[in-house]
């Protein structure tokens, strides 16, 4: 997803508890010089969720584990340009609850919104 989205030009705010930022970059095929067109890295490793999702367009779940499910999603929402859109690749999460707080929520890979 990461590569797809760089392929569009997409600027990358990444957050993995479990993935160094070298593997990252690896994975990404990444060697440093991915710039825009300003010559701002074009990818950039977060330490934590909530920095990932700073003035972010749009956020990508892609793992399940328990840590994402536990977000503060009204903090990330208050923190993202608007619209806000959050794309929910494992469908983990309460899509009702979301659109309450804001979010135009979105499943992966399913052609629709979940309920």
């Amino acid at each position: 997803v990461g590569r797809q989205l760089l392929e569009e030009r997409a600027n990358l705010a990444i957050h993995d508890p479990k993935v160094s930022a070298a593997q990252i970059f690896a994975d990404l095929g990444i060697t440093g010089d991915a710039v825009d067109e300003r010559g701002n890295p074009r990818v950039e490793v977060c330490s934590t969720p909530y920095a990932a999702a700073e003035l972010a367009h749009a956020v990508v779940i892609l793992t399940d584990w328990d840590e994402f499910a536990a977000l503060d999603y009204a903090r990330i929402h208050a923190a993202m340009r608007k619209p806000a859109f959050l794309f929910d690749g494992p469908a983990m999460l309460d899509f009702a609850r979301l659109r309450a707080l804001g979010f135009e929520p979105r499943a992966i890979g399913r052609g629709e919104e979940l309920a």
